[in-house]
């Protein structure tokens, strides 16, 4: 199982476009008001340092995953302890991840279909593709859905240029300061911080020494377009009705209409939109069966799947309004995951690493 660069940066571009663009938009302009696109943009330097740390950590140990090289640099029992706690999040952000899907869906265009329908029919996908082919697959498929979603969120752009209205993104600075837009920085900067990943998928990739531009360009080519986004959005509906809006982007695809005649993009969004999400959910599901197999012991990991996607299914259907989910993001992930799992322990990794002088690939 090996991937090229390019194949990653696909598929890092694809995972973090699927939920920045969708989740972070309101709640940065809630926040941040008319000055949340410079919130954005500090999000994304934050994300660049982040993901900077996260790399050096996995390329000093290309050739192992962070369950193997946890128990290297701690020992065995507080290696597995970092590892368990690593995946533990990633089941919980997966069945949020899948939760938000089956529930946006569902809203959108199958009013009287079961949530839980919809969940399973994702995970089907997921486990089809993850068993199939691993994690090849799932990077050769996101070369088809990353080009797919960046042209439909460019063509969306164009086309929503005649409802802006610049004065709404004005004054800039002036109503905010430095405070509101650090702190709306953070919301994407998390989200961002799924660049953690990277420390699962080092084994399998073909050139470790090259994943550091690829994986940087991907944190900048979703910043850039949340930055846009978010203008637009500000700018179409201004700050009032944007940060109250649950899936503001999404809206403002609605929002357009030639003549009569080009309408209903919200359509096309969606299926692109649903490509990605899959993309993103099967690397969660493959790093947790994967890392799961290592924590235990077991071998033939594919077997894991069948453990794994079931508690990732069930937690997904625990009983939560729409408000809940997004305590989800905003009490949870931001407020301890991202601190300390995506910016804390990497740190403690990378130092450990060089206290201990573990052999290090140059980029």
């Amino acid at each position: 199982m090996k991937i090229s660069t390019w194949q990653l940066f696909w598929m890092f571009t694809t995972l973090e476009i699927s939920m920045s663009i969708w989740l972070t938009i309101s709640p940065t302009i809630e926040i941040a008001k008319q000055d949340a696109w410079i919130s954005l943009a500090v999000a994304g330097l934050i994300g660049l340092v982040v993901t900077f740390v996260l790399v050096r950590v996995s390329q000093r140990h290309a050739s192992q995953t962070l369950v193997e090289f946890a128990q290297k640099l701690f020992g065995k029992w507080v290696g597995k302890l970092i590892g368990l706690l690593y995946i533990l999040v990633w089941y919980s952000v997966s069945a949020d991840i899948l939760r938000i899907f089956s529930l946006f869906i569902k809203q959108i265009l199958f009013h009287d279909t079961p949530v839980w329908s919809i969940s399973a029919l994702m995970m089907a996908a997921m486990i089809y593709i993850t068993i199939a082919g691993s994690v090849e697959a799932i990077a050769r498929f996101s070369e088809l859905a990353g080009p797919l979603i960046l042209i439909g969120i460019l063509i969306t752009f164009a086309l929503n240029i005649p409802n802006l209205h610049l004065a709404l993104i004005l004054p800039i600075y002036a109503d905010s300061g430095v405070i509101p837009i650090v702190k709306g920085s953070l919301v994407n900067a998390s989200f961002l911080g799924e660049s953690m990943m990277i420390m699962m998928l080092t084994p399998f990739i073909a050139k470790p020494e090259k994943l550091l531009k690829p994986i940087l360009l991907s944190i900048c080519i979703p910043s850039l377009l949340a930055i846009i986004a978010t203008m637009m959005v500000i700018s179409t509906f201004g700050i009032h009705i944007g940060s109250s809006m649950y899936f503001p982007y999404f809206a403002m695809v609605r929002f357009i209409n030639y003549l009569d005649f080009v309408q209903n993009m919200d359509v096309w969004i969606v299926f692109i939109w649903i490509f990605c999400v899959l993309v993103k959910l099967s690397m969660y599901l493959f790093i947790n069966s994967y890392g799961t197999a290592q924590l235990f012991g077991v071998k033939k990991w594919r077997g894991m799947i069948a453990i794994t996607a079931p508690v990732i299914f069930a937690i997904s259907l625990i009983p939560a309004n729409i408000f809940g989910i997004l305590d989800y993001a905003n009490l949870v992930w931001t407020a301890y995951i991202f601190p300390i799992f995506i910016v804390g322990i990497p740190l403690v990794l990378l130092l450990v690493s060089f206290i201990r002088g573990k052999h290090v690939q140059e980029a």
